[in-house]
């Protein structure tokens, strides 16, 4: 975890990794270049990537007949958070199918959610969240196109040290990937990207401490109880913030940004005995025919974020 922000930084709202240099590429989805990326993808064998915990985005390649999951240091994958038992599941890889057991862990196993019976191997299909302690991991088949986007999400600190989400770094590298993976595969994605209204006055009415204790509130509130495990949210710097949508579409993305909204709306953000005032202005846009690149999709919602701080804030936006 990257180590919290000094002092000046927290006080400032600052979000330090955020570079004004970050560009994002151009992507133009050449049928020729998706064609060869396809191909690459196929001698891709199965794996594991590890969406929530350490270390972050790295993928666990499943080429052994079987695979144990645990703590321990020996285990053929480690996962090293004190929640998830020394040895705690099996993965047994038969080529054509791959399964899951549970080998009698202390906290349990669980499938998207389903808790797993211990020594009752169940069948993974294709982005299966296992829950292991705090730790999610993110199942792939082989051969899967999106394994190849997630080969450098790992390598790096990717974390907000105030907020503990993504930061733009990371955001701007899944954001490639996840509207090349779209485009390839002619699939549902949206890009919702809010801030915070008259943050600025709760800095000066109230003091930067305070505007340190909305951002990790509204934070901890929206990624505890809106997102799905593989959602990136991630804070774009300062007030700012960006949720990536794989697999929905924008009525689907709208409909979870109105509850975001009436969340915040409605949370009672209390500092020092006090309630601030929050709320939140979302932009939301879809990728279409007509949207060529992972940037002008993060652009068109970042235009219909602006419509709804000119339309009057509090509300929310589709492009």
């Amino acid at each position: 975890m990257v180590p919290p922000p000094c002092d000046a930084c927290s006080n400032a709202n600052d979000n330090s990794s955020d570079d004004s240099g970050d560009k994002t590429a151009v992507i133009q989805g050449d049928p020729e270049t998706l064609r060869k990326e396809l191909q690459k993808a196929k001698e891709q064998e199965a794996c594991l990537i590890v969406i929530r915990g350490k270390p972050q985005g790295h993928r666990y390649f499943l080429t052994q007949p079987q695979m144990v999951i645990g703590r321990d240091p020996s285990a053929d994958i480690t996962v090293p958070d004190q929640a998830v038992s020394r040895n705690h599941a099996k993965i047994t890889n038969r080529g054509d199918e791959v399964l899951l057991t549970d080998i009698g862990s202390q906290n349990g196993t669980y499938v998207n959610d389903k808790k797993l019976k211990p020594n009752e191997p169940i069948k993974l299909a294709k982005e299966d969240m296992l829950k292991m302690g705090n730790s999610i991991l993110k199942f792939l088949p082989a051969g899967e196109l999106e394994i190849l986007f997630y080969g450098n999400l790992g390598s790096a600190a990717h974390t907000d040290p105030m907020t503990r989400i993504y930061n733009k770094g990371y955001l701007l590298e899944a954001l490639e990937a996840e509207f090349k993976r779209a485009k390839a595969l002619h699939t549902d994605f949206s890009v919702l990207f809010f801030d915070l209204d008259h943050f600025k006055k709760i800095n000066d009415n109230y003091g930067h401490d305070a505007g340190d204790f909305v951002l990790k509130e509204i934070t901890s509130l929206i990624r505890g109880g809106y997102l799905r495990p593989k959602d990136v949210f991630a804070r774009y710097g300062g007030e700012e913030f960006v949720v990536l949508l794989s697999n929905m579409n924008s009525k689907a993305a709208q409909e979870l940004a109105e509850r975001v909204r009436a969340a915040v709306e409605t949370h009672a953000f209390i500092y020092e005995g006090k309630r601030l005032p929050v709320t939140t202005s979302m932009g939301v846009a879809e990728l279409t025919t007509s949207i060529e690149s992972a940037q002008s999709l993060l652009k068109a919602a970042d235009k219909a974020l602006y419509a709804a701080k000119q339309s009057g804030r509090n509300r929310v936006v589709v492009a």
